[in-house]
């Protein structure tokens, strides 16, 4: 019996079949589950020579199906989209400077 080894929690990229089409793009794994990261971009198989990316983007695209269309990411054959990490700016903590203190601060 063979079992899928789980993937640990983090960030990382992997080629899938975006639209029928070869294609990088991130993801990140969160307490065990899947979220698409912002975007992805398309690329050529030929860009990649050796035969370990060859191997990857073989064993990428079997995993990886998606289609992408209205800002929405689902994986082939399914209608409900797939979770989307949005990320996060911090907000500022504290008071900003004023025009008039940095002024001051510059001229001291």
């Amino acid at each position: 019996m063979k079992t899928e080894k789980k993937q640990e929690d983090g960030g990382f990229w992997a080629f899938a079949l975006i639209n029928g089409r070869l294609a990088e793009f991130d993801f990140e794994v969160i307490k065990g589950k899947f979220y698409m990261g912002m975007g992805h971009c398309y690329v050529k198989r030929s860009e990649y020579k050796t035969k370990k990316e060859q191997k990857w983007i073989d064993n990428d695209t079997k995993r990886y199906r998606f289609t992408y269309r209205n800002g929405k990411y689902r994986r082939v054959g399914e209608h409900t989209p797939l979770p989307v990490k949005r990320y996060r700016i911090p907000k500022r903590t504290g008071k900003g400077m004023s025009l008039e203190e940095l002024k001051n601060q510059l001229e001291n």
